[in-house]
C-alpha cells in the first residue's frame, strides 16, 4: 500500500516536472520572439520554423518523461529484488548443514549477478531508445 502511495507521488512529482518544464519553455519562446521582433533590421521568425522548435521540444519533452517512467519502473523492480535478496541473505543462518548453506548462498550469489546483468541491460537499452529517439527527432526536425 505504501509502495502504491509513493508511485503515485513520483507520478505526480514527475507530471508536475513536465508541465513546469514545458510552461519554461513556451515562456523562453516567447520572450525570445518579443526580443527578437524588438530589433531593427532583424528579420521576423519565420513561423514554420518556430512550429518545428516548439514540436521537436514537445516531443522531445515527451520522450524523456517516457525514459523518467521507464527508469523509475526498473528502479521499483530492483528495489524489489533488492528487499528480497536482503530476506534471502538473512535466512541463510537457518541452513541445517554445510551442503545447505552453500546451496542457499549459491542460489543468493546468481540471483545478485542476474540482477546486476539485468540492470545494466535494461539502462542499456534505456540509453539506445533515446539516442535512437533523439536522432528520429533530429532527422524529422531537419526535413
Amino acid at each position: 500500500m505504501s509502495t502504491d502511495t509513493a508511485t503515485n507521488v513520483f507520478e505526480e512529482v514527475f507530471e508536475n516536472m513536465r508541465k513546469a518544464a514545458e510552461a519554461n519553455l513556451r515562456m523562453q519562446q516567447d520572450v525570445f520572439h518579443q526580443w527578437t521582433t524588438m530589433w531593427p533590421g532583424m528579420p521576423s521568425p519565420q513561423s514554420v520554423w518556430i512550429d518545428k522548435v516548439r514540436d521537436f521540444q514537445r516531443q522531445w519533452s515527451n520522450t524523456i518523461s517516457d525514459l523518467a517512467r521507464k527508469h523509475r519502473d526498473t528502479f521499483d523492480r530492483q528495489y524489489q529484488v533488492a528487499l528480497e535478496s536482503l530476506e534471502e541473505a538473512l535466512r541463510l543462518g537457518e541452513a541445517s548443514n554445510p551442503e545447505e548453506f552453500r546451496k542457499r548462498t549459491e542460489h543468493l550469489c546468481r540471483k545478485t549477478l542476474d540482477c546486476m546483468r539485468e540492470v545494466s541491460e535494461a539502462q542499456m537499452k534505456e540509453f539506445q531508445e533515446a539516442t535512437t529517439k533523439w536522432s528520429e527527432l533530429v532527422t524529422k526536425a531537419g526535413s
